[in-house]
């Protein structure tokens, strides 16, 4: 690392720092580090520091899609099946940790015992409302959202898959979305920003608009779960693999549980 290099980097840190040292923290979670990645951009003067991990990422998942796509039309429940294999797509998060093995992850979730809240219900609610808007989480994972989608539209379900505005850790975009084959599938529309989560403070009209108007929502990962589990009002379908102690907590389960929750209030 050159003597330029280690000055920004420092820099950096020292920015970070002073943020994090004069936050009042009535902030939620995700408006934090949010910040925080918005301010490593603004000094590093790079608007996706990610973008190579997520190609990279694409291109190795790429290669799982076929034997996904088997798995769940040689299942006995295609669609519950297509569900389990969405949520175990949410393994591949460069948050908690950059260097893992993603085909290991994705077999370790499917093997292990799912907590599955009415896992008939999402199926019966997207044929009785004819629509869904499915909050798209990380790059490479939209491949497993494809399998589901597919499923979704299949059953002749309307899906407005919805990805981030502009780059944020490893967080999908319409690049992903491409990558993966959903733009052939559904119609794909952005939150308007690039926050971490979902913060409906930050996203576009349009897209609020889309929120408001949808009856039945499909929530991919952790961060789109702290933003979203005390909406009131809306129908909306957690999908996700627990990676820290609090949503554990939350949501009574243990640390690495793959999850589907269902919460309308």
């Amino acid at each position: 690392m050159g003597t330029e290099d280690r000055e920004l980097r420092e820099k950096t840190l020292r920015d970070v720092v002073l943020y994090l040292s004069q936050e009042d923290w009535r902030k939620s979670t995700a408006e934090v580090c949010t910040n925080v990645h918005r301010i490593v951009k603004r000094d590093l003067g790079v608007s996706d520091p990610y973008k190579k991990l997520k190609e990279e990422i694409n291109r190795k998942v790429s290669g799982l899609y076929p034997s996904l796509r088997r798995l769940v039309e040689r299942s006995e429940d295609p669609f519950l099946t297509a569900v389990k294999v969405a949520i175990a797509g949410n393994a591949i998060d460069l948050g908690p940790k950059i260097d893992f093995d993603i085909e290991d992850e994705v077999n370790r979730v499917l093997n292990r015992e799912f907590f599955m809240d009415e896992p008939d219900r999402l199926k019966s609610l997207a044929l009785r409302y004819g629509r869904v808007l499915y909050l798209a989480d990380n790059a490479g994972e939209t491949f497993f959202d494809r399998i589901l989608v597919e499923e979704l539209t299949g059953l002749g379900v309307e899906v407005a898959y919805a990805v981030k505005g502009g780059p944020i850790l490893n967080d999908a975009t319409f690049e992903d979305a491409e990558a993966s084959g959903i733009t052939r599938l559904a119609r794909v529309i952005s939150t308007g920003t690039d926050c971490i989560g979902l913060l409906l403070n930050e996203c576009s009209d349009d897209f609020l608009k889309e929120f408001k108007s949808s009856p039945l929502i499909i929530s991919k990962g952790q961060g789109n779960y702290e933003s979203l589990s005390e909406v009131k009002g809306k129908r909306i379908f957690f999908l996700l693999k627990v990676k820290c102690r609090l949503v554990a907590e939350d949501l009574d389960v243990e640390l690495g549980t793959p999850v589907l929750k269902y919460r309308f209030g």
